[in-house]
């Protein structure tokens, strides 16, 4: 806008305080087109001075000099916010942490402690002066225990180690489960030496630290895997033992994060039995609660942790998903993610839609490696008969199922003729899961 600006001769009407449109400037409004409906641009200053001596073409800095302008705001849907192209290198690093913040639930019971999930500088001091504000629905404790998490970014692990053994946090709860999220993923300050892992994820690093996690988090399993309510504490523990294995090179470490991995995966697909009903498959009814969302959310959120215990770093896929079991276990909770998902993934709360769009992702990722997994092993136990058995009752099994036509997404095999029934040839997307005949879909 201000390049813009800058090479139609400056502006000459004053402002007055009011936002301007970027179509009202002079020398753009003729070719503006308004892609963004109900975006617009606050200047800082309307005093603010240009340089119109030069003429085009010319570079930005010859007609930008620094000027108040750079600290421009956008205003979307209603609110102000930061310039995320702004020179001033705080302002834009500001738009992006508000991007890649973790949103509670505006209305629920931790609403008032979203600054404790956006930031590690949220004090305890300010959290004693925010007990104002505590809700009913929670206790002191639990306002105090949630507020500490991120207090001090190096110190985010061992609270969530403490938090794991306090148990004064409800972990069944998608707040809770945010928090801890943005308290793994966040990348955090550089450490000394620029050396690639970060200061908040040192103490995952240590041999100690990451042995004592792994046994917390069996503990915390333990108490959990008769209760399928608590799908999204199962999501904490997932998460953080796949994040420990990105952070430690120890092999006691990784072999404990792996193993509890295959440990949550075997309770996960209980659950999932549990809510299909084991009578059921997957394309029936859900009898988890009475509203149809409910059940729909239930089984969406079941299948992508599912998927999300074979999410690991590259180096370490191979050791989590390597049988035919874990095969016919992925087909299986792709199609429930496939029958499940709503047409429009706004309306899935935040806490789910973030976990959707990270599977889709991984499912990309992985579908190198399931195409060469499924071609290793042998015969017909490529593990998607029995991942598709799951899905359909009437299914019977097929032969090989072999790539079809060099495309690593389709796998195809031939059904036998029986009296009455002609052969068909069969194709099955490793990608949708889903299945196709010669003469449609299954």
């Amino acid at each position: 806008m201000a390049v813009l600006s800058a090479c139609s001769g400056g502006i000459t009407e004053p402002t007055d305080g009011n936002p301007w449109l970027l179509s009202r400037y002079p020398g753009s409004n003729k070719w503006f087109l308004n892609a963004y409906p109900g975006c617009k641009l606050e200047l800082a200053a309307y005093k603010t001075k240009y340089d119109t001596n030069y003429q085009p073409p010319i570079s930005q800095e010859d007609a930008v000099k620094p000027h108040p302008m750079n600290r421009y705001r956008v205003h979307t849907d209603g609110a102000w916010g930061c310039n995320p192209f702004s020179s001033y290198r705080e302002t834009s690093f500001q738009h992006l942490r508000e991007l890649f913040t973790m949103e509670i639930e505006p209305k629920g019971r931790y609403h008032s402690l979203q600054p404790a999930v956006s930031s590690t500088a949220y004090t305890s001091n300010q959290l004693i002066a925010s007990q104002d504000s505590c809700p009913e629905s929670i206790t002191l404790h639990d306002h105090e225990a949630f507020g500490q998490i991120r207090t001090g970014h190096k110190l985010q692990w061992r609270s969530m180690l403490r938090e794991l053994r306090r148990g004064v946090l409800d972990f069944s709860h998608k707040d809770v489960y945010l928090l801890f999220l943005q308290a793994m993923w966040q990348a955090g300050p550089k450490s000394e030496g620029n050396a690639w892992r970060r200061e908040s994820h040192a103490d995952g690093a240590e041999t100690v630290f990451g042995l004592e996690a792994v046994n917390e988090m069996r503990a915390v399993l333990d108490s959990i895997q008769n209760n399928r309510t608590w799908a999204y504490a199962c999501g904490v523990l997932i998460f953080m033992a796949a994040r420990i294995l990105s952070l430690t090179d120890e092999p006691q470490v990784c072999d404990a994060a792996i193993g509890l991995l295959e440990r949550v995966r075997h309770v996960v697909h209980k659950w999932i039995k549990e809510v299909t009903r084991a009578d059921e498959r997957t394309n029936a009814p859900i009898d988890v609660a009475d509203d149809e969302t409910t059940k729909r959310r239930a089984a969406l959120l079941l299948a992508i942790l599912g998927c999300s215990t074979f999410n690991v770093d590259d180096e370490y896929i191979d050791r989590v998903f390597q049988s035919a079991q874990d095969v016919s276990f992925l087909v299986e909770c792709r199609n429930i993610i496939c029958m499940n998902k709503p047409p429009v993934l706004d309306t899935l709360p935040f806490s789910l839609r973030v976990l959707y769009h990270r599977d889709e992702v991984f499912a990309i990722r992985l579908l190198p490696r399931l195409s060469a997994k499924i071609r290793a092993l042998p015969g017909g136990e490529s593990g998607i008969d029995e991942g598709i058995k799951s899905i359909s009752d009437s299914y019977t099994l097929a032969g090989i199922w072999e790539e079809y036509e060099q495309h690593n997404r389709w796998y195809s095999t031939r059904t036998a003729a029986r009296q009455d029934f002609e052969s068909l040839e069969m194709h099955f997307n490793l990608l949708g899961m889903h299945l196709s005949f010669e003469n449609g879909y299954m």
